[in-house]
C-alpha cells in the first residue's frame, strides 16, 4: 500500500512543472492529487521514501537538485507542515506542502540556492 501511495504522490509532482523556471524567492510545484489526504499519504512514507517526494518537489520547482540525501520535519508555514531536504550537493531546501498537494520550495535562510 506504501508503494501505492509514493507513486501516487510521485507521478503528480513529475508532470507538475515541466520546462519552468523559477521566477522567484520561492517556487511552487502543483500536483493532480485525486486520491485524498495527501498529507496523510506522505505522513506513512518513510524517510527513503519522503525524499524522493520531496526531490520531486524541488526539481519540479526549477531547482538545482541530483537527489536529495535527507529531510527533517521543519516548521509549520502558513498552517502546513514542511520538511528540510537537503541535496546531494549539501543546498537545504524548505518544502511545505498542503494538503492538496501543492509543495511551495524555500531556500532555507543563509544558504545560497542553486538554480538548475
Amino acid at each position: 500500500m506504501i508503494r501505492h501511495a509514493v507513486i501516487a504522490a510521485i507521478l503528480p509532482l513529475s508532470l507538475a512543472a515541466c520546462g519552468k523556471a523559477p521566477d522567484r524567492e520561492s517556487a511552487t510545484a502543483a500536483t493532480n492529487n485525486s486520491s485524498g489526504d495527501y498529507l496523510a499519504q506522505i505522513g506513512q512514507l518513510n524517510e527513503k521514501e519522503r525524499n524522493g517526494v520531496l526531490f520531486r518537489a524541488i526539481s519540479d520547482a526549477g531547482r538545482a537538485c541530483q537527489g536529495v540525501t535527507r529531510s527533517v520535519a521543519g516548521p509549520v508555514l502558513q498552517g502546513n507542515p514542511s520538511w528540510v531536504a537537503t541535496c546531494d550537493d549539501g543546498t537545504p531546501w524548505v518544502v511545505s506542502i498542503n494538503n492538496k498537494g501543492i509543495a511551495t520550495i524555500s531556500p532555507v535562510q543563509g544558504s545560497a540556492p542553486k538554480t538548475g
